[in-house]
């Protein structure tokens, strides 16, 4: 029954493949009142989803007829990000609602828009010291995964058998164009074995014809379908797999890279990792595709 109060709250709360667990740490709390405590309790469930509630606070800033208004701050562990929603409940406690609608007419039509906080959800900075290394063993490996040239790097985490990501397998040559920057891309290959000897495939088609060349052809093997380039691609693996030179090493340091990422926080394929300009080391990773040009503006 938790995994389903959890299961129906997050979808007030959030398209990617996932994987991987989170520990967490109780952290020290004030004193709550009955409705705080009434709320955080509603809320616990999505622990199992890796999200904690921080903070609970009566607030103004909105006024609904019959309904006191809390402003909720969430930790998404998992997605690396801040999440503020309001609760409301009744004066005399007995009543909550996870959300209302403010409605709006035009003629016939009905708007319906959710009453959410400013600045509802915020990318958290975290430490990518480790993506430089990541960077340099593909290098070393010989495993061509740059796409583009400019000052800005952008990179993106992907796995051959991600439908997600299959989508822009096509598109990468000119978003790196359009956008003025440098796209690497990070093999995670989250899909089982299969996904580990996709990608030993890839690295021998991309050493012959570069990172964009290899993912078009992978894109026009399904001609937009993924269902077909899925089932050619697995009768392209056992075809050409095992004829990869160095193929042991190869599958070897793509399942270390994937305990790697799995390890500094990298869950799900699409994922978008990005370090301004002077971080320090320290920037933002976005789970799902986001627009290459909202990640390097802070959008």
């Amino acid at each position: 029954m938790r995994t389903l109060i959890a299961s129906v709250l997050s979808l007030l709360l959030i398209s990617s493949c996932g994987m991987a667990t989170e520990n967490t740490k109780a952290q020290p709390q004030k004193s709550l009142t009955t409705e705080e405590k009434i709320i955080k309790a509603l809320l616990n469930p999505l622990k199992v989803k890796g999200i904690e509630v921080e903070k609970i606070e009566p607030t103004e800033a909105v006024k609904v007829p019959g309904f006191k208004t809390y402003e909720v701050t969430m930790i998404d562990k998992r997605r690396h990000r801040e999440i503020k929603r309001y609760i409301f409940m009744t004066p005399d406690g007995k009543y909550l609602t996870l959300e209302i609608f403010k409605v709006r007419r035009e003629g016939d039509v009905v708007h319906l828009t959710p009453l959410r906080p400013k600045n509802a959800e915020k990318p958290l900075k975290v430490d990518l010291s480790w993506v430089k290394q990541v960077d340099k063993a593909l290098t070393e490996h010989n495993v061509p995964h740059v796409v583009g040239k400019g000052d800005k790097k952008v990179y993106i985490v992907w796995d051959i058998f991600c439908p997600f990501c299959y989508e822009h397998f096509n598109q990468i040559e000119e978003l790196a164009k359009k956008n003025g920057v440098e796209i690497h891309l990070i093999p995670f290959p989250i899909h089982g074995e299969n996904s580990i000897k996709g990608l030993v495939v890839y690295t021998q088609m991309a050493r012959k014809e570069g990172a964009a060349g290899a993912l078009k052809e992978l894109y026009r093997m399904g001609n937009g379908s993924f269902m077909v380039y899925a089932k050619k691609m697995e009768e392209r693996i056992k075809k050409e797999e095992a004829k990869v030179p160095g193929r042991e090493k190869l599958e070897e340091f793509f399942t270390q890279l994937r305990e790697q990422l799995a390890k500094n926080g990298v869950r799900a394929t699409p994922s978008i990792i990005y370090m301004p300009p002077n971080s320090g080391g320290k920037g933002y990773i976005y789970i799902g595709f986001k627009p290459i040009d909202q990640v390097i503006n802070g959008k």
